[in-house]
């Protein structure tokens, strides 16, 4: 299944050398609403020097940060920021990391070539994501204030979360109104970054193979329309143009991104949607969306639009794991009508913040939520309509819930800490969003109950005590100390 994708792995990346990642050059997220980029969605991003990019728009990509990063891939060394990649690879079960499905995208050619291009040179883009604003019309549970402005009215109508007790859980980013991703306006007016890649667009278009655009929800910006105005006027037949939306559109708005994948001047068309849990379960998880009108857009789409593939980005939680194989198991429904391309399924597994990781569950059900999808990934793996990525990224969380104990949170946090910091979020979540997390989850029930909630208490106080973990048995055990 995988055999190949490591196979290439060795030939192409490991040759020029162990911690080789052609993301580092080739790809980028930028979020021009607070002036920060990545090479990827995994590592975290850093500011884009303002000064830079009025001499060179270049420099919204080409950031000095990068440069040292991709000094240390050609020497051998692992960047700490690519800690993910490193922990999937460190299974040892030929599991496929990100670095692989983010550089076989591109020719052998180009990829050879980085091998003897000067670490701090400018390298033009292949692949870019982009953000113009957080206007977004949902609030996901894991998201935060940074990336949508209905989680900001959370934040400014009830104030910050409280009541956060790891010290490396991602509590924290429930705490702060987000206007970092803002600092220019809250719709971008005349923003420096803005302008920066409406100037750098016209060479950019020329090496662009695929562009997507997020959010926020994209089709709610005004610079997401703007933009498509520019496109309409600078032509890129080569290039594949993509739009991230979380599908809670009206009619009409449907109808209008529909309408430009029929008239925008590019090779083709994909759309990423996000999902990755069934029914009351991702309403939960997903504030804002509804199943059935999310499904009946989806469908709409994949029926009028002028698109080569949908993709489905499955952002693994902990609590999505209790309803993914029905949620898969309803797209490849979709599959068997339209096509294994609509939809795609991209499993990612979440790390932050680190109270919702899929490994941070008691014992007995990890267990259960690991025997579940592994029962339905033994009966589905020869399935047709999975295709090879899609059996890759499931094996791959099968593993990772199997193997990975910690995760990517700080060993000095134990995990019924984050066990207290999963129930203050929730407990807080339900009252600000009108939900019920029992109710939605029952399997979780009889374990949610026996969290106890400490307020105003030194976090050394949550330690092991008489030898039994709150790990093991889903309740606390013993006195504070």
């Amino acid at each position: 299944m995988s055999e190949h994708l490591i196979k290439w792995r060795d030939q192409h990346l490991n040759t020029i050398s162990p911690s080789f990642c052609a993301a580092k050059w080739y790809n980028a997220s930028i979020f021009l609403g607070s002036g920060y980029t990545g090479s990827c969605h995994l590592p975290l991003p850093h500011q884009i020097d303002l000064e830079e990019i009025k001499q060179r728009p270049t420099a919204l990509h080409n950031t000095q940060h990068k440069k040292k990063m991709r000094k240390m891939m050609l020497e051998g060394v692992k960047p700490a920021e690519c800690n993910y990649c490193w922990k999937i690879e460190g299974i040892q079960r030929d599991n496929v990391s990100d670095r692989i499905f983010k550089s076989i995208i591109y020719d052998n050619p180009d990829i050879k070539k980085l091998a003897i291009t000067k670490w701090d040179e400018d390298v033009m883009l292949k692949t870019l994501e982009i953000s113009f604003d957080r206007q977004c019309n949902f609030a996901c549970s894991y998201c935060n204030a940074g990336y949508s402005t209905t989680w900001l009215k959370d934040i400014e109508n009830n104030g910050p979360y409280q009541n956060f007790v790891s010290t490396s859980g991602g509590g924290g980013a429930y705490q702060t109104n987000g206007n970092w991703a803002d600092s220019h306006g809250r719709h971008m007016e005349n923003s420096p970054y803005v302008e920066a890649f409406f100037k750098w667009w016209p060479e950019l278009a020329g090496s662009l193979q695929e562009l997507r655009v997020t959010g926020g929800e994209a089709t709610v910006s005004q610079n997401f329309w703007r933009f498509v105005d520019i496109m309409h006027n600078n032509p890129s037949p080569n290039m594949r143009f993509a739009v991230n939306t979380n599908l809670g559109l009206s009619k009409k708005a449907l109808d209008k991104l529909i309408n430009i994948t029929r008239t925008l001047p590019v090779k083709e068309f994909d759309l990423f949607t996000s999902n990755e849990s069934f029914g009351k379960h991702a309403e939960y998880l997903r504030d804002g969306l509804h199943y059935d009108t999310w499904r009946s857009n989806l469908v709409e789409f994949i029926e009028n639009a002028n698109c080569r593939f949908v993709t489905i980005m499955m952002t693994v939680t902990n609590l999505a794991l209790f309803s993914i194989t029905e949620f898969m198991d309803d797209m490849i429904t979709l599959k068997a009508k339209y096509g294994t391309g609509k939809p795609r399924l991209d499993l990612n597994i979440l790390r932050w913040p680190g109270f919702m990781s899929p490994i941070i569950l008691p014992d007995n059900l990890k267990e259960y939520a690991y025997n579940k999808l592994n029962t339905w990934y033994a009966a589905n793996k020869e399935n047709p309509y999975l295709e090879e990525g899609e059996r890759a990224s499931i094996k791959r969380l099968l593993d990772y819930i199997d193997v990975i104990e910690t995760g990517h949170i700080s060993m000095v946090d134990s995990k019924y800490k984050l066990f207290h910091d999963f129930k203050s979020f929730y407990s807080q979540y339900d009252t600000r969003r009108n939900k019920n997390f029992t109710a939605a989850f029952p399997e979780l029930k009889n374990w949610y109950d026996t969290v106890v909630l400490r307020e105003n208490y030194d976090p050394v106080d949550l330690i092991e005590q008489d030898g039994i973990t709150f790990a093991e048995t889903g309740e606390y055990n013993g006195e504070d100390r």
